[in-house]
């Protein structure tokens, strides 16, 4: 099968358009400096996405400079909306103590509590009772995770991308 693919004669141009892209040639000296090897360090790079302004609406961001200036621009809408609402759930869970406040460190290295999450399996909101694998969306009895998921079901789907 690779010798298909080396004989295919548009494959080794694609290939070929690739390694001239990824490379770089000095006027100078006519030597080939690689481009660095990770994307993020790629400062001629430019990319898209959508950014949350100040006042946490969301905006389209296009032909944004890969700079490390922007680090707040995500790839997708949705993306951008599961970071707000779990900006704001992360609020609700610490401040509205009927859901038993967020499950710290020491919680969650006791593998003899049980602590209840909120996940997505197969497109849809589940809970499930487990003991160490952490999970933002997690609470320490089975009625604060269902209340909070009665009470913020719309959070809960914007932050697992359903």
């Amino acid at each position: 099968m690779n010798k298909q693919l080396f004989q295919n004669e548009d494959f080794v141009n694609e290939l070929s358009q690739l390694i001239d892209k990824y490379t770089t040639t000095s006027a100078d000296n006519e030597e080939t400096t690689p481009k660095p090897k990770r994307w993020r360090d790629d400062k001629d790079a430019k990319f898209e996405g959508y950014l949350i302004e100040e006042d946490s609406t969301i905006v389209r961001a296009i032909d944004v400079e890969n700079n490390g200036e922007f680090n707040n621009i995500f790839a997708t809408e949705a993306q951008a909306k599961s970071a707000l609402a779990m900006a704001r759930i992360s609020q609700i869970m610490a401040n509205d103590k009927r859901f038993g406040g967020v499950v710290t460190d020491e919680g969650w290295n006791n593998e003899d509590i049980d602590k209840y999450t909120l996940n997505r399996w197969h497109n849809e909101i589940h809970r499930f009772n487990i003991c160490s694998d952490y999970h933002f969306l997690a609470f320490h009895t089975a009625e604060q995770c269902d209340l909070f998921l009665k009470e913020n079901e719309d959070l809960v789907k914007d932050y697992l991308m359903i």
